[in-house]
């Protein structure tokens, strides 16, 4: 029995590092999701749409999507790669879009939606 705990106990702890990353897909790039271990210090599920809604509006919203994509593949291992999921990026957005002022993100979605992301 304590064996049992002791093994559901670590693959619980295993799966506090485990993020999904997705990514759209576009004229120049294939979209997908990635899930990967990583530290617990991003959310669970992941996009540049949800990573840069917090930015403020003068900062160019290219620059964080490519930011956001860039630390996401180098701060993981990726365990599995699966093709986009739009379920996914739409879980992302909204996560992201909790406790914040709708106008303002409305308007930052817009902006992020002129680049294809």
């Amino acid at each position: 029995m304590r064996l049992l705990a002791a093994l559901a106990l670590s693959v619980l702890l295993g799966l506090l590092f485990v993020r999904s990353y997705t990514v759209p897909p576009a004229p120049d790039r294939r979209g997908g999701t990635t899930v990967s271990l990583a530290w617990p210090n991003r959310p669970l599920f992941g996009s540049p749409r949800g990573d840069c809604l917090g930015t403020p509006e003068s900062e160019p919203a290219i620059a964080c999507l490519i930011a956001s994509v860039n630390r996401a593949r180098g701060t993981g291992i990726p365990l599995l790669s699966l093709p986009f999921c739009a379920a996914c990026q739409n879980l992302s957005q909204r996560l992201a879009l909790i406790g914040r002022d709708e106008a303002a993100a409305q308007a930052r979605l817009a902006q992020i939606a002129r680049f294809g992301w």
